[in-house]
């Protein structure tokens, strides 16, 4: 093994490897250990001065991994020095000089690990006998050890800088015997942003240190911290003759997966032809789905999914899972084998939402072929619930072409409308509806789609104008009635518009609408006391007036609950007028977090005048209305939202929640005469939806 000398292991921490290989001449690496340099005797003719009592221990007690540790050791700290040649005579049991039992337990507790009992054994020593002093070798063994064990437990906690910082206070570390120290002064460089540093120590390794599992372990490494062209640049370094060449051949391979997989998602990038070769050498080697599904999407970027079809297959035999799948359907829609595609698709649509994507690209796809295809009628039951779970505009709108194509005109209107109520800027869907209903001869409906769009559209304005006839959007003949049900799930079920009404209230209604005194006062109450509102306190000492201007206070910045607790204070401390707003703001607060029940108390904690009692009531009884509502109790829904309209006006998000507690209540000529009153108003999109739901059902009943 080659090894290097402290002062050239600190020149890596300090110089960088472009001074060590300075230092050490071509080739970077110290003269192998036997050569006529390494064995040169000093200036002065005589061996160095070194303490062997270590390595004569090791090797009396048959040591063999502790004797070449501690050879390496003193051969780094004195390169002219030459093992003892008696050594081996140790080793085999030949009589040695009888070792002084005290060091000899000493060696012997080092020997085992028990670093802290070493420590122990020394200072009792000495304290019983002043003079006495430990081996050196001992003493820098012990340092050794311990230096090792700062620099781990900082390497394993991340503390980056103070493995830096062990390492040079302790270079006698930095040689082969210890690879895993150099392995995470290495990571440690890498993790402070000084990659020319991380080389270097790889580098160093891959010149000086021969255990081919360490060298390759050392570029596997390497291949987590260094860009790709570093790595590269390492595998130089491979030893392909001697006792033990390198086999780097995994590393090439893993750098040329890395660059086809890059290339597989860019359709401009091309893999070499060498490195497609080592991707299919893995596909052969392993079992692994990975490498497969590099080469499928390889294949399918670069104009040929027959092959990627192949290769997805083998990843999903592989258990390539989900993207295996979104691939296969990918690649089977590229070779216009849409039913295929679609069936496959199906079965895979709630793996991933990348599965779920292309399952309603791939439908959307199928519905939109010119001339419409005659499809069974279990695939369009199939695709119909799931363009509805996940309100995909432009599925809704294929099936509207898919209806208008096959002549279900009423059923392609239906539908063309659910796309824009889901897509309102679609203008396809706009125009598909302008044809429908012009078809049906609803010139209400149609004139209400010409008007919206004519400015925006230029052949719905045609269509308008009678210059153009669109009776259909393909040149394709007309297909007789497919016996097949495409008709849009009627909105009495549909979750999705009745809960859209819901947060349209939510969010576009205040469900409090605080007069513009009290947002005043909150404001007032901020500016007052500033920064220190925020900081929690007990409002048990305030007065009344304190307590009530710090609760509009808190009140101002969102904290509701803990502006209760100041308006009772104010409730009990207060003047007249103190406690009358205390009441009225505790209301408030209670009605932020929806507690309609202990806004009614404390609304009743004090007198209110006439308009804060009306306010509050409606605010009540508004969140009654869309609790019950949420909760589908649509008779407590009704009952709340009339008990309300005695107090004010209802507004069409309300009136919309009253139209479809109706529906869902079998009321159906109340819901209708609702929804119309909405459309009235102007608010045609959401009221349109919920009178189509009801001609839907009374049509389905009267037949």
């Amino acid at each position: 093994m080659r090894l290097v000398g402290s002062a050239i292991t600190t020149a890596i921490l300090i110089l960088g490897f472009a001074a060590i290989a300075q230092q050490t001449g071509p080739g970077g690496s110290q003269p192998p250990a036997g050569s006529p340099q390494s064995e040169a005797p000093p200036a002065n003719g005589s061996q160095p001065q070194v303490d062997e009592s270590a390595l004569r221990y090791f090797a009396s007690q048959g040591d063999t991994r502790r004797v070449n540790a501690e050879i390496a050791r003193l051969r780094a700290l004195y390169p002219n020095w030459n093992p003892p040649s008696d050594l081996s005579q140790l080793s085999a049991g030949a009589a040695a000089p009888p070792p002084d039992p005290i060091i000899e337990r000493l060696w012997n507790l080092y020997r085992e690990d028990r670093i802290a009992e070493v420590r122990a054994a020394i200072a009792e020593r000495q304290a019983s006998d002043a003079n006495w002093k430990p081996p050196e070798e001992l003493v820098t063994a012990l340092e050794t050890v311990e230096a090792r064990r700062r620099l781990v437990n900082a390497s394993d906690s991340g503390q980056w800088q103070t493995v830096l910082s062990v390492a040079t206070e302790s270079p006698g570390l930095l040689t082969c015997t210890n690879v895993d120290v150099l392995w995470r002064v290495a990571e440690a460089f890498a993790r402070t942003d000084q990659p020319t540093r991380t080389r270097d120590v790889y580098t160093y390794l891959l010149m000086n240190c021969a255990n081919p599992a360490e060298r390759l372990a050392t570029l596997q490494k390497a291949l987590t911290l260094l860009p790709e062209q570093q790595v590269t640049d390492l595998l130089q370094f491979e030893r392909k003759t001697g006792e033990t060449p390198d086999d780097f051949g995994s590393i090439r391979d893993e750098l040329a997966r890395r660059r086809v997989e890059r290339a597989s998602l860019d359709s401009k990038t091309t893999a070499s032809a060498e490195d497609l070769a080592a991707v299919e050498r893995l596909i052969r080697n392993t079992n692994e789905a990975g490498p497969v599904l590099i080469l499928g999407w390889y294949n399918y970027h670069h104009g040929n999914p027959a092959r990627a079809l192949e290769l997805f297959k083998t990843a999903l035999d592989r258990n390539g899972a989900a993207k295996a799948a979104e691939g296969y359907a990918m690649s089977l829609r590229a070779l216009e084998r849409l039913n295929d595609a679609e069936a496959f698709a199906y079965e895979w649509r709630e793996r991933a939402p990348e599965n779920m994507k292309i399952y309603l690209d791939i439908a959307t796809a199928l519905l939109s072929q010119d001339p419409a295809p005659r499809l069974d009628s279990q695939v369009v039951a199939r695709i119909v619930p799931v363009v509805t779970t996940q309100r995909f505009s432009d599925g809704a709108q294929a099936l509207g072409w898919y209806s208008y194509n096959t002549q279900q005109i009423r059923t392609a209107r239906d539908w063309f409308r659910t796309a824009l109520g889901w897509k309102p800027e679609s203008e396809p869907s706009a125009y598909g509806l302008a044809l429908s209903t012009q078809r049906l001869n609803e010139r209400a409906a149609f004139n209400a789609v010409v008007a919206q769009w004519r400015g925006r559209s230029e052949r719905i304005a045609d269509l308008a104008d009678g210059t153009n006839p669109g009776s259909r959007r393909q040149s394709a003949p007309a297909q007789p009635r497919a016996e097949v049900d495409v008709a849009p799930p009627a909105p009495s079920r549909p979750a999705a518009p009745r809960q859209m009404t819901v947060e349209r209230v939510e969010i576009e209604q205040p469900l409090v609408r605080t007069e513009t005194a009290a947002r005043q006062r909150q404001s007032e109450a901020r500016s007052v006391l500033g920064r220190s509102c925020a900081m929690t306190a007990n409002p048990a000492g305030l007065s009344g007036d304190a307590a009530l201007t710090r609760a509009w206070c808190l009140m101002e910045i969102n904290r509701p609950l803990e502006a209760v607790a100041a308006f009772d204070r104010a409730i009990s401390t207060g003047s007249g007028r103190a406690r009358e707003e205390a009441a009225y703001g505790k209301s408030l607060a209670y009605l932020r977090k929806n507690l309609t029940s202990e806004a009614a108390i404390a609304a009743a904690e004090a007198p209110q005048t006439r308009s804060r009692q009306v306010e509050l009531g409606a605010s009540i009884l508004t969140q009654r209305a869309l609790a019950a509502y949420r909760d589908k109790r649509y008779v407590e829904t009704l009952l709340a939202l009339s008990e309300r309209a005695r107090l004010v006006p209802e507004q069409n998000d309300l009136l919309l929640i009253r139209g479809w507690s109706y529906f869902n209540l079998g009321r159906y000529k109340d819901a209708e005469q609702v929804f119309r009153a909405v459309q009235r108003t102007g608010h045609s999109e959401e009221a349109s939806i919920g009178l189509n739901a009801v001609l839907e059902v009374t049509d389905q009943v009267s037949q």
